[in-house]
């Protein structure tokens, strides 16, 4: 299947979106590949485009990054990363999808308040190991990402700013344990660069818009992106 001009809307979408609510696009963009295509390849794709995005989104806010919740954010996630990359590769389809169901059914079950938050004095260093293996093999440690930041009295710009130094630390774990398992090959990186630039076009329109919509509708906004993941999530898993 070519997905070349499918992930072009997905990427604008997931950009804007995690540019506006701080959270949940690279989670939207993997589940919506893995039911189009397998989840497999839908990892592989969203590593080196995830980075593109957040490098960018990096440099948008740069400014407003706080770097000591940063680097102890960063440095586990980076391990828990690898780690988790290395177990993807392993992983057959069928339990993946269920993986990729179980990880977005929690974070929904955590808006809800069904499930309590991590509190203020959230050890951020397990946080970020499980932050990273999360996103290495379902896509989603983003929904945990966020908790965390919110525990260390990070709000506005330098929660965007701060998620996406972060989370590039993790892209670039991914990217490099994806390449060496043979996951991530030639032939997903022209989809994966499409997709990448799709961000970018994304992750400006976003920026123009946060200032628009105010708190509440960006909090209106993680909603609609739980509610959209677990669809895309049972969507990929009837595929299975």
């Amino acid at each position: 299947m070519d997905l070349t001009w499918i992930v072009i809307p997905l990427g604008i979408v997931a950009g804007a979106l995690t540019t506006v609510a701080g959270v949940g696009g690279g989670l939207v963009i993997t589940l919506a590949l893995a039911a189009l295509w397998d989840p497999h390849a839908a990892l592989a794709v969203t590593a080196p485009a995830l980075l593109l995005g957040n490098v960018h989104r990096l440099w948008l806010f740069r400014r407003d990054v706080d770097r000591t919740v940063a680097l102890r954010l960063a440095a586990p996630a980076v391990v828990g990363a690898t780690a988790g990359g290395l177990v993807t590769a392993a992983v057959p389809d069928g339990p993946l999808r269920w993986l990729l169901l179980g990880v977005t059914a929690l974070a929904f079950a955590r808006e809800c308040g069904w499930i309590s938050p991590p509190g203020r004095g959230v050890w951020l260093v397990g946080g970020g190991l499980l932050v990273g293996v999360l996103t290495a093999t379902t896509g989603g440690g983003g929904l945990l990402l966020a908790p965390l930041m919110l525990a260390a009295q990070l709000r506005g710009a330098t929660f965007i700013a701060t998620g996406a130094l972060v989370a590039s630390s993790i892209h670039v774990a991914r990217l490099v344990t994806y390449g060496g398992t043979g996951l991530l090959g030639p032939a997903e990186l022209p989809v994966a660069l499409v997709t990448g630039l799709a961000i970018l076009l994304g992750n400006t329109a976003g920026r123009r818009l946060r200032p628009r919509l105010g708190d509440r509708m960006c909090h209106q906004l993680t909603w609609i992106v739980l509610v959209g993941g677990l669809l895309l999530a049972l969507l990929g898993l009837g595929r299975s």
